[in-house]
């Protein structure tokens, strides 16, 4: 399901003031998956005799709504990031924000799925009623 940018950046600030309160940013933007490819099903199917279920692990930016300045230590051996990204709302109000921090060679990633509860198609973003479902680290540098 497909909304604006606008409404995803405005929900965005919103995840941040509930569960982000302490954490500064470097970049706050929306994200895109990496869709699965055909080979990628065909083989999964053949081994496990499944359907292979999107994966939520890999992405890029697709729009960054707000940048800050970037941090170079020690003329730019090292540097570091603090993001955020918002997916857009799937089917039944379900989205997901993936924070990334990095600091010199080391940081972790981590997937927030929220959902929104008694979602509709139209959104008033001051009433919204969202739930944190999961979090899980997805990766560690």
């Amino acid at each position: 399901m497909y909304f604006d940018s606008i409404i995803l950046s405005e929900l965005l600030d919103q995840i941040i003031g509930l569960y982000f309160i302490n954490h500064t940013f470097s970049l706050k933007g929306s994200l895109e998956w990496y869709p699965i490819t055909e080979k990628q099903k065909e083989r999964h199917f053949k081994k496990f005799g499944k359907e292979l279920k999107p994966q939520r692990r890999r992405y890029k930016i697709k729009e960054v709504f707000w940048e800050g300045k970037k941090v170079d230590d020690k003329g730019g051996y090292s540097s570091s990031h603090h993001h955020v990204v918002i997916s857009d709302i799937e089917d039944h109000g379900v989205f997901y924000v993936m924070n990334d921090h990095k600091v010199g060679n080391m940081g972790q990633t981590f997937r927030y799925k929220f959902q929104i509860k008694d979602f509709q198609k139209s959104l008033n973003l001051s009433d919204l009623n969202i739930e944190l479902l999961d979090k899980t680290m997805t990766m560690i540098r």
